[in-house]
């Protein structure tokens, strides 16, 4: 028994050597630009992509290349072939679209100043506040805040995080919407930050690398369990705060 628990354990983490094919090839990875420090395009670093990078280098595939779009074209590119690798994926999925195991979670909450002293525990609570949201926040967040939008003093999205940063520091909005790990890393940057509540009225949002190989899918996630094993995905996540 023992020795079959031991066959077991060794097949599941040491795949066998990738094709050919695909270590001369380039593993092309879509990421949207604006969602430091899970992606830092200046440095092609963050949380997310470090992560995805370590788990394709632990399975050989050594040959990345990042490319910086929104996050319609990216699904587009996904679709076409012309990209291999997807971070955030909010359109509805078709045949064809593998989602690896989950690289981390999304921590997303309400934010308002703390002078407004809002109370703010259920999405309802945001009836008749003005919010700014995240680009495609209605389509990544729990279905029960897209039906509370109409409910709203006013709704908005924005594609520049830093911008909902702005926005409710210079007290033009009431709430903005976010991850929390985002809001802090433009938050620690912002020169005039004022005191806030953070509401945390969202669960935790696990969030895959989306592939339109399956095979690649797979061989991601070996190498994700591998980093995992060894250490290396904690470290990666303790290097940012």
């Amino acid at each position: 028994m023992r020795l079959l628990l031991l066959c077991f354990i060794s097949c599941f983490f040491i795949s066998p050597p990738v094709s050919a094919a695909w270590q001369k090839q380039p593993i092309v990875i879509a990421a949207s630009a604006t969602i430091p420090p899970y992606v830092i395009e200046k440095t092609d670093t963050g949380i997310q992509l470090n992560i995805i990078k370590a788990a394709l280098i632990e399975q050989g595939l050594d040959n990345i290349v990042v490319i910086y779009m929104s996050n319609k074209r990216a699904e587009q590119q996904l679709h076409s072939g012309n990209v291999d690798i997807l971070l955030n994926y909010a359109g509805k999925r078709g045949a064809g679209i593998y989602p690896s195991q989950p690289v981390l979670s999304y921590k997303n909450v309400a934010v308002s100043l703390k002078k407004r002293n809002f109370t703010i525990e259920t999405i309802k609570e945001l009836n008749n506040k003005s919010v700014l949201g995240f680009q495609h926040a209605t389509a990544y967040l729990p279905p029960p805040f897209a039906k509370g939008v109409a409910q709203f003093a006013s709704y908005e999205e924005v594609v520049n995080q830093r911008a909902q940063v702005d926005r409710l520091m210079k007290d033009w909005v009431d709430v903005i919407i976010l991850d929390e790990r985002i809001f802090h890393y433009y938050n620690n940057d912002y020169t005039h930050s004022l005191p806030v509540n953070i509401h945390p009225i969202f669960p935790k949002a696990p969030r895959p690398a989306y592939f339109n190989n399956a095979v690649l899918q797979k061989t991601f996630d070996k190498g994700l369990l591998t980093i995992k094993a060894k250490g290396k995905y904690q470290q990666i996540m303790s290097g940012y705060h």
